[in-house]
């Protein structure tokens, strides 16, 4: 198998940084710093400090100008963005707190089939990635991953100019999917010139080295009428597989919850959790041999259990940890072309093309074959059965033992994914007179992936290959070859760490794959202007804007032959039972192929109403509606609307509210999905217990519907210039949310009377579990809170002082069952009570200073444990990081250069514990923590 990641990682970050540093000291002329003012980082008023091309068009409506949307919009500039998170736009605006329970690049995964290792998706208010849309210049972009969202690495992020976040329901302006807001990156189409930057990163261990860079153009020709626009990306980070120690004793070392016999609480947080199913080079889990472990060479030992030693798990001792990988591997680059041209002043036609290519590869874990549905079972007659063992067993009349093991002597299990996404687009804008305006376009995306779980064990060849005898003629065989069956088999010695041969691991390992593509086909029409005065009420025009749009979804998934099997164990002994028509001939992952498809008819009208203005009821008055009406293919028809205003009653007071109807209809995965397995853990019958889950689409599912209620106030008092201040209160329920539950959520819903969940839990006589978790229309889904934006700005000395504060306070954030209690989630890491982003920049002709504060308020594990009766540690203190960016500008080749220098995590804040989960493979913390700790950047940026 091809590989884009070479093995020598540590050795080369000292040269890398080096070779950096180097360049900013030699060449000085390769840095860059943008000209021309931005926006800040607040609501859309402060749009008008544009460019000086022309007004800017602010997402929160397709209206084409007059008033302010009163649906609120965070407007953040491309600089200021750079300035905050030097590798990814993404990651700078995930420390904005309407953003929360994010993915990462460097987010651990250990699930395959979703496609989203290493990728960057946005998560606005928390309600799910595919609640909120993604727009590059107003229009749709194509799926990413298996979830149906939008990676923003494969975005033209040198291009950025600045992006819209609207906080609000949208759906009724911009379609299925804006039920959170909506995420607009706006392109710099006006960018002349060439601007470049290189930058390199590391961490104080010295680990997870970083670089990349990009270049972007912009230039006109044909007297002014053809405008070009592109650009390159490359990135590059080595990542930590679960075989690395990582430095972080939080995360090598890593505590957990469990149900600890004679403990007082349902689960018990301790530290250094291990296994006690298995170790590393084999583990008898039972009987009067319990106990005894396998050394190197198949040599006998004592395995020490530790203390707080339950069924499953231990604190300390000689059990394996349980460690996942912490980051994974990544390669990813992009390359944006767009042309655009003048056919006369009054309309320019335009193209584009989008092409990111993106390879992870995260060392996930350690293959394990421990608990019941995996244990083997070795027989006296093994052919490597150590004879210190088998006279054990003959003295206590054994004429089998149970091994769990741990198989560090394996390839480690890899999550690997090759991405590859194509994007066309074309359109033209026209001026039709009298103010009116017409927009067309039509595009069309693809996403190739290649999903892998590699080196997992195939169960037949295992434990065929496990049951190893001698023939006749004393040779070692598998004793299933004797009757005719499994030819080929390969013995399989498991006694000891080192012990297995190389072509005994080939023969019982392989790698699950399937390969999905995802297809978009969008093409639209929009209509705006306004209607003149003799149609107003005397404060200005009406505006409107109409327009149709057709969306077409397609998916087509194929998988490994493997993965497509059933597993028979007939004739071989020691099978473990349940291994009997498994589904998926590989212990793990077994994807299925399935194609399927839907579209989506849309129109829909907007208008804006100016009633007041400059009256003595006030400076003005507006009011602001939407509608529109989706034909979705697969459930028909559905309708979502807005309706708000804002009010200016004296000069630097404004209000504003809005309340809409919004909808998502249910992804291709979500509706076609044959189906996914996992095996964890879960608390079962106050027991932890070993749990197959299965997963899978349901075409019977119905849009998501969605009542949306944000309202509140802009201050700008003019007596304190240079400062403005928002509040907004927001509140959104959704009827009829798609998801599926995790097996402990099924597991606590069952316990609590819900006879669905039941339903769906199936005990095995092997003394585990199988839990199916098919795609539910679920009853309801719940967030609300407050959101304050501040910024402040005035002259200090030679320079500017900028202060920024951004907060959240959520006040509810749930989701209901059918026939279920609550699932509580607010004042979890992921959602914490309060979040929020302090900044305070000082700038000079020559140099600037950004110092970060991101806080996140004190948080529990669990939102509906009670510590002392659930568990005896449910809570977590309040984090502060501290992030700092330091920039110096140099005069060359006529412009301002810039070299930059930035640290996160400043005093290296290790992430408390907020593990609410007994699985293995699972991270210790929650990843709304900063799991990396203090992390250097150095680059240079240049402009031509």
């Amino acid at each position: 198998m091809n590989r884009d990641f070479t093995t020598q990682k540590r050795g080369k970050v000292q040269l890398l940084l080096g070779a950096v540093a180097l360049c900013a000291l030699a060449c000085p002329a390769s840095v860059y710093a943008q000209d021309g003012v931005s926006p800040s980082a607040g609501n859309q008023d402060d749009a008008e400090t544009g460019s000086g091309t022309g007004e800017i068009v602010v997402t929160g409506s397709r209206l084409q100008s007059g008033f302010n949307s009163p649906t609120p919009v965070t407007i953040v500039s491309g600089e200021q963005l750079k300035e905050a998170a030097a590798t990814n736009i993404a990651d700078a605006l995930n420390q904005l707190p309407v953003f929360n329970d994010s993915l990462k690049t460097s987010n651990p995964g250990t699930t395959p089939g979703t496609g989203n290792s290493g990728q960057n998706l946005l998560n606005l208010r928390g309600l799910g990635a595919n609640r909120n849309l993604i727009l590059l210049n107003g229009n749709r972009f194509v799926a990413t991953n298996f979830t149906g969202s939008v990676d923003i690495n494969v975005l033209p992020q040198a291009l950025v100019k600045r992006v819209d976040v609207v906080t609000g329901g949208a759906s009724a302006a911009y379609g299925s999917d804006a039920v959170s807001g909506v995420i607009n990156f706006v392109l710099d189409e006006e960018l002349e010139g060439i601007k470049a930057e290189l930058q390199s990163g590391i961490s104080t261990r010295g680990d997870l080295p970083s670089y990349g860079g990009s270049i972007a153009f912009g230039t006109s020709l044909a007297g002014d009428r053809l405008h070009l626009l592109g650009s390159f990306e490359y990135f590059r980070q080595d990542g930590i597989g679960a075989d690395e120690s990582t430095g972080r004793r939080w995360f090598d070392a890593a505590a957990g919850q469990y149900p600890v016999p004679g403990a007082p609480t349902a689960v018990t947080v301790v530290p250094d959790i291990r296994s006690s199913r298995g170790s590393y080079g084999g583990l008898i889990t039972s009987g009067p041999l319990k106990g005894i472990t396998f050394l190197p060479g198949g040599a006998l030992g004592t395995f020490d259990y530790g203390s707080f030693t339950s069924s499953s798990f231990q604190s300390g001792g000689d059990g394996p940890r349980v460690n996942i990988g912490f980051a994974p591997d990544q390669l990813r680059y992009n390359a944006f072309l767009r042309a655009a041209y003048d056919v006369s002043d009054n309309v320019q036609i335009y193209a584009e093309g989008t092409y990111a290519y993106a390879h992870t590869n995260q060392g996930a874990f350690v293959l394990s074959h421990v608990g019941g549905t995996n244990t083997f079972r070795i027989f006296r007659d093994n052919a490597f059965l150590p004879a210190q063992l088998a006279a054990l067993m003959d003295a206590n009349a054994q004429t089998s033992v149970l091994v769990g093991r741990f198989s560090s002597d394996f390839p480690l299990v890899e999550i690997e994914n090759f991405s590859k996404v194509y994007r066309g687009a074309a359109g033209f804008r026209a001026d039709i007179g009298n103010g009116w305006k017409l927009d067309g376009s039509a595009s069309y995306g693809r996403t190739d992936l290649e999903l892998r779980e590699n080196n997992l064990s195939i169960n037949r060849n295992l434990y065929a290959a496990v049951d190893a005898v001698r023939d006749s003629s004393g040779n070692i065989v598998c004793r299933s070859t004797m009757a005719g069956l499994d030819q080929g088999c390969v013995p399989l010695n498991l006694f000891g760490t080192g012990s297995p041969s190389a072509a005994a691991i080939d023969y019982v390992t392989g790698d699950g794959v399937a390969w999905l593509r995802l297809e978009q086909y969008v093409a639209g029409l929009t209509v705006s202007g306004n209607l003149g005065d003799s149609l107003s009420f005397g404060a200005g025009p009406i505006s409107v804007a109409a327009g149709v749009e057709y969306r077409k979804e397609k998916a087509n998934q194929e998988t490994d032959a493997i993965s497509q099997a059933t597993t028979s164990i007939t004739g071989i002994l020691g099978a473990p039972a349940s291994q009997a028509g498994r589904p998926g001939g590989f212990n793990l992952y077994n994807p299925l192929p399935f194609s399927g498809s839907y579209d989506i008819k849309e129109a829909f009208l907007e208008v804006g109403i100016p009633i007041l203005k400059d009256s003595a009821l006030g400076r003005s008055l507006n009011f602001n509606g939407a509608v529109r009406y989706a034909d979705y293919s697969q459930s028909g028809g559905v309708t979502t609307w807005k309706l708000g205003g804002e009010y200016e009653p004296i000069d630097g007071v404004r209000f504003r509210a809005t309340r809409s109807r919004d909808i998502r209809g249910p992804s291709l995965v979500e509706l076609f999905d044959p189906g996914r397995q996992a095996t964890l853990n879960s608390i079962y019958g106050g027991q932890t217990v070993q749990t197959r889950f299965f997963t899978a689409g349901n075409p019977s599912l119905r849009p998501e519907k969605a009542d949306v209620l944000t309202f509140g106030a802009v201050l700008r008092p003019a007596f304190l210039p240079g400062f403005q201040f928002s509040v907004d209160r927001y509140v959104v329920k959704i009827k009829d949310a798609i998801d599926f539950l995790l097996p402990q959520q099924e597991i606590d819903a069952c316990d609590d009377g819900n006879s669905f969940f039941c339903s769906l839990i199936t005990e095995n006589p092997d003394g585990t579990i199988t839990v199916t978790g098919p795609n539910l229309n679920l009853a309801a889904q719940k967030t609300a809170g407050i959101d304050f934006e501040a910024y402040y700005s005035r002259p200090v000395g030679s320079g500017t002082l900028s202060l920024r504060a951004l907060a959240t306070h959520r006040t509810s954030a749930y989701r209901v069952a059918t026939g279920s209690a609550p699932i509580h989630s607010l004042g979890q890491p992921d959602t914490p009570n309060w979040s929020a982003n302090f900044q305070a920049r000082y700038s000079t002709d020559g140099w600037a200073l950004l110092v970060q504060e991101r806080f996140i308020s004190a948080s529990v594990f669990n939102a509906d444990n009670v510590e002392g009766v659930d568990t005896n540690l449910n809570h977590a203190p309040a984090v502060w990081y501290t992030d700092a960016t330091l920039t110096f500008d140099i005069q060359a080749f006529g412009q301002k250069q810039q070299l930059f220098f930035s640290v996160n995590n400043l005093f290296d804040r290790d992430p408390p514990i907020a593990t609410n989960d007994p699985s293995s493979f699972s991270s210790p913390t929650s990843a709304a923590y900063d799991p990396v700790g203090r992390y250097f950047n150095v680059g240079v940026r240049l402009r031509i």
